[in-house]
């Protein structure tokens, strides 16, 4: 064997790791697999069997002057990559990592960030399996697939290849300045990080299959963020034929733009990013480049003005008027939310009759009377409550809402669509970027643990109903991805609609079992539409 090189985050490939590789070639050929840059060493999880390969490079590191690049092809190495651990996350604040949906504890983020994580089920298949591509939330500006939630070790144990992915986040992945569109031969600047996830996309097309992999069979799932993610893969050109089903879990940029829906434009995002190189005395793209990455970020840090764009290239148009066109890839689609989204985050108005009021007048503009018929509390409890609902509303609800009815509407796609109903004990000491939990309801991101039969690794504890829905709920997942259909899982009662056209069921996801009925909220849903001037949901 040759003698392994210096790889991403410092591995020296010592005497140790030599022996190491011999035992792995030992224990079995089939973890150590060939890729396009050359060939990397896995191991097994003791108990489940379950093959896995962490922080496999997709990609160089984006620092220095790859900074605001697209991604480049990784280096190709010698010798045999140790793929046992996680890779650097991505650069985010360090009040990111104190999130339940971060990593798992003390970590480093680094450029060298842009890494793929596969798990493999144990036994290989003369048929390849099923491959479904996981990615993570955390609102464009913070994220990392180093997370237990978002282990692939269960779901290959049934039967499907999961990969997850880091992509550039924040400032470093979607910062945007008229110098870097003039040096771009597209013309462009922004949205690195989708085109991260891209290149991941092609890894996967380009590598899958030696893992045991169907690189024909790729089903692309995320939440919040993550589905935004899933939303502009639908449409982006650049991502056809690179996946073949899609679910999005609680996004999709349908709305206006704004930061609220993580959606800008061209020439807003390019000002803010003349705004911010004045902020930190940079005389152009040059001397941002030269600065450290942590000083970016946390010069960053008070502000939420570098998100996905509609660039005219990756995003050619808004993604609802693209939908609506026919314009997107003709994948079957899952796509849904959870009842209590808004609970995880600062109620509109901050809690007060007067303030929750001031601020539906200014979403709802002319339509406000009509709102305020749906959030007319009388005490500042009320108005709590109701400024959650409408930050639910406004950031996921109607997104989600609206992407089932367009993408039914075009007749390209397979839809279904559900709402996320239960609701389980949280302890008040977990920790959520926006406070402590406790009564959260069906909250924003509580079904991840359930889709991806992780819910284990919060450490909120695991009953019998809560695994019995597990089982269902990663059932319909999986099934989904094996066939297009979410239906024919074992121990699952009842059928799962299709989402049409004048018929628009969602299955509601509960304690017990699914079940069908309306879209739920539709007529409250229907005026923040029309104060954006879109009237989908109106649509019979």
């Amino acid at each position: 064997m040759n003698k392994p090189k210096l790889t991403r985050r410092g591995f020296v490939a010592s005497t140790a790791a030599l022996a190491a590789a011999s035992t792995v070639r030992a224990a079995g050929s089939s973890l150590l697999v060939e890729t396009a840059a050359g060939t990397v060493a896995g191991d097994v999880l003791p108990g489940s069997g379950v093959r896995r390969w962490l922080g496999i490079p997709y990609a160089q590191p984006a620092s220095g002057a790859l900074r605001w690049r697209p991604p480049q092809a990784v280096t190709p190495w010698k010798g045999t990559l140790r793929a046992d651990r996680f890779s650097a996350s991505p650069w985010a604040t360090p009040e990111a990592g104190k999130s339940a949906f971060s990593v798992r504890g003390p970590h480093s983020m680094g450029d060298d960030c842009l890494s793929v994580n596969v798990w493999s089920p144990a036994e290989p298949s003369e048929k390849p399996y099923p491959v479904m591509v996981w990615i993570y939330g955390g609102a464009f500006v913070a994220g990392t697939s180093d997370n237990p939630l978002y282990e692939g070790e269960a779901l290959a144990r049934e039967g499907v290849v999961f990969v997850s992915i880091n992509y550039r986040v924040g400032i470093l992945g979607f910062f945007a300045h008229s110098e870097l569109a003039a040096e771009s031969p597209d013309g462009i600047s922004g949205n690195y990080g989708l085109m991260d996830q891209i290149a991941a996309l092609r890894w996967v097309q380009q590598n899958i299959a030696n893992f045991g992999g169907d690189p024909g069979n790729v089903t692309i799932l995320g939440q919040s963020a993550g589905a935004f993610s899933v939303g502009f893969h639908l449409v982006m050109p650049q991502s056809r034929g690179l996946f073949h089903r899609a679910i999005a879990q609680s996004g999709a940029p349908m709305g206006k733009p704004s930061s609220f829906i993580l959606l800008g434009e061209r020439e807003p995002m390019e000002r803010a990013g003349l705004d911010f190189a004045k902020e930190v005395g940079a005389s152009g793209i040059a001397d941002l480049r030269a600065m450290k990455a942590p000083a970016l970020v946390e010069a960053n840090a008070s502000s939420w003005r570098f998100y996905p764009q509609i660039d005219g290239h990756y995003v050619p148009d808004h993604p609802f008027a693209l939908v609506m066109a026919g314009r997107h890839a003709a994948v079957p689609v899952i796509v849904g939310r959870n009842r209590d989204e808004g609970t995880l985050f600062p109620p509109l108005g901050g809690g007060t009759v007067k303030g929750l009021r001031a601020e539906i007048s200014a979403e709802y503009a002319e339509h406000a009377a009509e709102a305020l018929q749906f959030f007319d509390a009388a005490d500042d409890a009320a108005a709590t409550r109701q400024g959650h609902e409408s930050m639910g509303d406004i950031i996921f609800n109607w997104n989600a809402a609206a992407l089932a009815i367009a993408l039914a509407t075009s007749g390209r796609s397979a839809v279904y669509s559900y709402q996320f109903e239960y609701v389980g004990t949280v302890p008040a000491s977990a920790t959520f970027n926006e406070g402590p939990g406790g009564n959260l309801g069906a909250f924003h991101g509580s079904e991840i643990g359930f889709a991806l039969r992780t819910q284990p690794a919060r450490g909120f504890g695991l009953s019998r109903e809560q695994s019995g829905l597990m089982d269902r709920m990663s059932g319909w997942w999986t099934q989904f991805a094996r066939t297009g259909d979410p239906n024919a899982v074992p121990g699952a009662h009842g059928n799962w609609p299709r989402y049409l056209p004048g018929k628009e069921t969602v299955w509601y996801i509960g304690a017990q079992s699914g079940k069908p009925g309306p879209v739920p909220q539709r007529d409250r849903l229907a005026v923040l539409g029309r104060a954006m001037n879109n009237t989908i949901l109106e649509r019979a």
